[in-house]
């Protein structure tokens, strides 16, 4: 994938974000306020008997990116363990953060091109932090 169509994946789900809704069933919550920006992402997770993700959304303020990012991981999070979650998660770190050569799944390569922008990294993390505080509590 290009850099047009990374930008192209990231306004899609900034305008029009997936899964953005209080999931009220929800066994496992994480939250995460910047400090930064004051922006603030809750990322819902609602697990099933065989210990994948059956249903995830978000709650969000905070800018396009931000909104992307918790559209991203909801969309993905289905089906997957949260150990897959976790282990994502730190592979998402490290590309944002060492800008690692890591592979990515599916939509998440955004996150390679997202990387060259520092000023952006807060913005792109914000669900991310909030699904680690969640996954604390799995």
């Amino acid at each position: 994938m290009d850099e047009d169509l990374h930008r192209e994946i990231l306004e899609d789900h900034g305008r029009r974000p997936r899964h953005k809704y209080e999931l009220p069933e929800a066994e496992v919550i994480g939250e995460y306020r910047s400090g930064f920006t004051g922006n603030e992402s809750k990322l819902f997770l609602k697990l099933s008997t065989d210990g994948t993700i059956a249903e995830a959304s978000f709650m969000g303020q905070g800018s396009a990116l931000s909104l992307a990012s918790g559209s991203l991981i909801t969309s993905f999070a289905p089906g997957k363990t949260t150990e897959e979650l976790s282990k994502l998660c730190l592979t998402v770190s490290r590309v944002m953060l060492e800008g690692a050569d890591d592979d990515l799944p599916g939509e998440m390569v955004v996150y390679h091109t997202i990387c060259r922008f520092p000023e952006r990294h807060d913005c792109a993390l914000l669900a991310w932090r909030a699904l680690e505080h969640a996954l604390k509590e799995a």
